[in-house]
């Protein structure tokens, strides 16, 4: 417990010393609590609490009281239309139910969960919609097993770190409706990830690469352990093949060899050294073909001449070719 305070109080110190740095010129052209009531009805009663209600008594938030850094916090923070309407307000009532006033009133641990919790909308910025649907829908409901903030950051690393951002549109659709019915009603936060994915993944196979079932169905679920994004990279390679060479490639992925590749990156490469192999093994096959048939022709041209033939050799030629 003590190491946990002191690493809170650390915290708290780097995130003044960047606060005061980066925000100086900004504080000096901004009002208290961005001259918002909203912000500051919020810093009073979830973020500060009780306990630093003098503090509101004054004209103005003073520096190093709950109050001035809430006010400073508010300042750093937001810097759009969204962040003040939606963000900080959605952000403040989730962290205020993981740490609330009156059960923890020192509100440093507040503070870093703001923090926190604009870190993980910037990972999907400028896409309003994601922050809201991962708050509204994939995090809904008394089902969860976590806190809604802790709910709301694992949504939105899911979706930044998971699928590509040309589909964050089809997976908010489908988080916001086919993902919220009755049948998802008691559902946890990754069964109705694994909703959206799925509606990506059906729009992205179907309609954007147009891939055939077979390889829609080894790149998601065999190659990249139902990861979207890696299954495109997946889907795109396997479409840069030649057409003869797409079901080689397949076999080769699916072997003992390079199913044992902890990740897509080593199966990829152990399915091309496959197929490299392969290759070369049919142009040395070919090229040894050639050779013997060249050397079977030069035997009876010297026979047709009149030079003597020698049989062994022949047959040995006629065999080699039937058995290559």
């Amino acid at each position: 417990m003590h190491l946990f305070v002191v690493g809170l109080q650390l915290s708290l110190s780097w995130i003044h010393l960047v606060l005061s740095e980066v925000s100086e010129v900004k504080i000096k052209d901004s009002p208290p609590f961005l001259g918002n009531y909203l912000i500051e009805d919020t810093c009073q009663f979830q973020l500060c609490g009780p306990t630093y209600n003098l503090e509101w008594n004054v004209e103005s938030p003073e520096a190093g009281s709950c109050s001035g850094d809430c006010s400073l916090l508010a300042i750093t923070l937001n810097s759009n239309k969204f962040h003040k309407e939606f963000l900080w307000s959605s952000c403040a009532n989730m962290c205020g139910d993981k740490y609330p006033a009156d059960r923890n009133p020192e509100y440093k641990s507040r503070f870093l969960c703001m923090e926190s919790c604009y870190s993980a909308y910037n990972l999907v910025s400028p896409h309003h919609n994601i922050a809201r649907y991962c708050m509204q829908a994939a995090c809904k409901g008394s089902h969860l097993s976590m806190h809604k903030v802790d709910c709301f950051e694992k949504c939105a690393s899911h979706v930044s770190s998971s699928l590509p951002e040309s589909s964050w549109r089809v997976w908010a659709k489908a988080i916001a409706s086919t993902c919220s019915t009755s049948n998802f009603t008691s559902a946890s936060l990754e069964s109705r990830l694994e909703c959206g994915d799925g509606a990506v993944w059906e729009h992205i196979s179907t309609v954007q690469e147009k891939a055939e079932a077979e390889h829609s169905a080894l790149c998601l679920h065999k190659l990249c352990d139902n990861e979207v994004k890696c299954g495109v990279s997946c889907l795109k390679h396997i479409h840069a093949l030649h057409q003869k060479q797409r079901s080689e490639w397949v076999s080769c992925s699916l072997s003992s060899e390079c199913t044992r590749s902890p990740d897509w990156h080593g199966r990829q490469s152990c399915a091309d050294n496959c197929l490299l192999q392969l290759e070369a093994e049919r142009e040395r096959l070919t090229r040894l073909r050639t050779e013997s048939q060249t050397q079977v022709q030069l035997q009876y041209s010297s026979s047709a001449a009149g030079t003597p033939v020698n049989l062994i050799q022949i047959f040995t030629c006629i065999y080699f070719l039937a058995s290559v």
